[in-house]
């Protein structure tokens, strides 16, 4: 599947979840279907290609930038500093996420993965954004399941 369907799916099952749990209270509806919408892209992380992993790439670029700035700036080493630590974090980033990054369709898409994480956001967020979370990744391995039985 791609995202488009995995996000599309996710809404709909976060949609129905929060109406089978909140009844016809639109607010709570809409945030816990953006929530699982968004977690029924996680899973495909582990694909460089994917639009979850594209837009995770931006946004620790735009991080690394920010953070080479302000650690450049603040220890006074101006242009070349920033230089010297974008260049050090961006080289220890390439070298982590070739180490790390597991295969496709590898641990991320396990139902242990689906645990442990949901059990962290339930301790750090709550029960709503646990649950939210669960119901959209459980959509995307669900619908990934379905479409291997086809």
């Amino acid at each position: 599947m791609d995202w488009k369907s995995h996000l599309f799916f996710g809404l709909i099952c976060g949609a129905a979840a929060a109406w089978l749990w909140f009844g016809s209270l639109a607010e709570p509806i809409f945030s816990f279907a953006l929530v699982s919408g968004a977690s029924a892209l996680l899973p495909d992380l582990d694909m460089r290609k994917s639009k979850a992993s594209k837009v995770l790439a931006a946004f620790v670029f735009l991080a690394i930038l920010a953070a080479s700035f302000l650690l450049s700036y603040s220890s006074g080493r101006g242009l070349e500093g920033f230089f010297i630590f974008a260049a050090l974090m961006l080289l220890a980033l390439f070298g982590l996420d070739r180490l790390v990054r597991p295969r496709h369709r590898g641990i991320m898409h396990g139902l242990l993965f689906l645990f442990a994480v949901s059990l962290a956001l339930l301790l750090i967020f709550g029960g709503f954004f646990a649950a939210a979370f669960a119901v959209g990744y459980f959509s995307h391995l669900l619908a990934d399941f379905c479409v291997k039985l086809s």
